[in-house]
């Protein structure tokens, strides 16, 4: 059984700690209104979740849903110990079908990277119910930092387990894909395209003439004209004039500046074309988009 998590999770920690299965309470029903992993610190340790049993070695993990019923089990044999870490999160975790993994874009190329386009792009990450960790010692080191800050609840606490339990699930994920063999590494157009876009959303109001973009990204125009328009689905020459209308529509809203001290500020030498530019892409002009806003 698989879960995905989304990119975009909220994580909320809520009780961690260290379980030894000499605890007579570990043979009693255990549950909670969390999700609850589970990773073995050392030794064997045997768990029946809901009716079935599992026999976990070091470094191996457990994902229990929320009330999900769970106790050790063959109290005959000596058992290790165990981390465990109580969490809530929204969204919640969803049952992912494993025969989706092939369609999992790792690397994506999306237009998250254009200032001026909202994508929530969700990513999703892929836990499995159960594994065992490729790299055990670090997961471990993690969950060993994780009890400890909570155990101290200084400062940012809350905060701080809240990111040593993103890096474990994200620790979690990558085993997932290595062990489908599912990793991916990003293709060089796509390295190109970030590289154009990061030159454009930081230099759109000065020059981004063809010789400059040719000159900084060494690639010839035409190409990284083709590798914008694949990844955004739009032009460079468009993008940049709404680059600079974003930036004009702040500017008309937060400060007193004239329609033409604006103009030139985001790139327009003539008050006349960024006011033509403008509407087009807002649909009303510079001034009617000032008196329009409280």
């Amino acid at each position: 059984m698989y879960f995905s998590l989304s990119r975009l999770v909220s994580l909320d920690v809520k009780w961690a700690d260290l379980f030894d299965t000499s605890n007579p309470t570990f043979f009693d029903q255990h549950h909670n209104p969390y999700y609850e992993l589970i990773v073995i610190a050392d030794g064997t340790v045997h768990l029946e979740v809901s009716e079935s049993r599992h026999t976990l070695q070091t470094g191996e993990s457990l994902l229990l849903m929320p009330w999900e019923v769970h106790r050790g089990w063959n109290a005959q044999e000596r058992q290790g110990q165990f981390f465990w870490v109580q969490f809530s999160c929204n969204p919640d975790l969803q049952e992912f079908v494993l025969e989706r993994a092939s369609q999992l874009h790792i690397a994506h190329a999306e237009r998250t990277e254009l200032r001026t386009t909202e994508v929530h792009r969700e990513d999703l990450l892929v836990l499995p119910r159960r594994q065992q960790s490729l790299q055990r010692y670090k997961l471990l080191g993690l969950f060993e930092q994780l009890v400890q800050t909570m155990k101290q609840s200084k400062d940012y606490f809350r905060f701080h387990a809240t990111l040593l339990l993103g890096e474990i699930l994200l620790l979690m994920a990558g085993d997932f894909l290595e062990q489908r063999q599912l990793g991916a590494a990003s293709p060089a157009s796509y390295l190109t395209f970030r590289a154009l876009a990061d030159h454009l959303n930081n230099f759109y109001e000065s020059d981004v003439s063809k010789e400059t973009l040719e000159r900084v990204l060494e690639r010839k125009y035409e190409y990284l004209c083709q590798v914008f328009k694949k990844y955004t689905g739009t032009t460079i020459h468009h993008y940049v004039h709404q680059l600079k209308i974003q930036r004009a529509k702040h500017l008309l809203e937060q400060t007193a500046k004239s329609v033409k001290e604006i103009a030139e500020e985001v790139g327009y030498p003539d008050p006349f074309y960024f006011s033509r530019i403008f509407k087009k892409l807002v649909g009303v002009a510079p001034q009617h988009y000032r008196n329009s806003k409280p």
